[in-house]
């Protein structure tokens, strides 16, 4: 499994209906790699009738939260779709108040999160990142 399918699990965890064209054009392949995609995400059990199977190969069993604060003058719509390539996101929101965005990071082990982590602080208007990693849930 590569970042493409990584990502491609993302989007689908996202939105399972999804259009096949809007997942490629996301993932930048053509429609039809993006479905063989897809069928070989089907055929090793990752994706199951379109649910994401817990403790597939995406493996989210560490989590963090990230509260990020824009360089002045960026606007959340300017950032968002860069953040959206990273697979390692699996939710973003816009917030008001000392932050910009909060997002969800998901990884296999604490490195994982911090790639995550150097990845979204490298994405230009990006001015601050705090990480909260996740220690323990209670719910959802």
């Amino acid at each position: 499994m590569d970042d493409k399918d990584r990502l491609l699990l993302t989007l689908l965890k996202r939105d399972a209906r999804r259009p096949i064209v809007a997942l490629a054009r996301d993932l930048g392949l053509s429609r039809t790699a993006t479905q063989e995609r897809l069928a070989k995400l089907q055929a090793s059990g990752a994706i199951a009738g379109f649910t994401l199977v817990e403790g597939s190969a995406v493996g989210a069993r560490e989590s963090a939260w990230l509260m990020l604060r824009l360089e002045p003058g960026r606007r959340c719509a300017d950032i968002v779709p860069k953040l959206k390539r990273i697979p390692a996101i699996a939710t973003i929101h816009s917030v008001g108040g000392a932050v910009d965005l909060i997002l969800r990071v998901d990884g296999d082990n604490v490195a994982a999160i911090e790639d995550a982590r150097a990845a979204i602080a490298a994405v230009p208007g990006v001015g601050e990142v705090s990480t909260h990693i996740v220690l323990e849930r209670h719910l959802g």
